[in-house]
């Protein structure tokens, strides 16, 4: 089987790695701050209890499972990077 990389898709792979790691970090600073928020030394009253309570708890597992799927994606988009650059050698 022939393997074919062109400039574009090596641009494309280093292109969405940088992106993932962004949104990576953007997801760990969207937790913090969910975190600081939930707790009520930080924010008290019915509106914090709300979050705390019904809001944040499902929001906080969505991130974490982005996390982890962000996270397999990274790697595999790395080795992907890797075997198009071999390929295109």
């Amino acid at each position: 089987m022939r393997t074919v990389t062109t400039p574009a898709a090596q641009s494309a792979a280093g292109q969405m790695s940088h992106q993932l790691s962004d949104l990576q970090t953007t997801t760990a600073n969207l937790v913090a701050r969910g975190n600081a928020l939930a707790d009520p030394t930080n924010w008290e009253g019915p509106k914090a209890h709300l979050f705390r309570t019904q809001i944040w708890p499902e929001v906080q597992n969505t991130l974490s499972a982005l996390q982890t799927n962000l996270a397999e994606l990274s790697r595999v988009v790395t080795e992907v990077n890797q075997r198009t650059a071999l390929a295109g050698s």
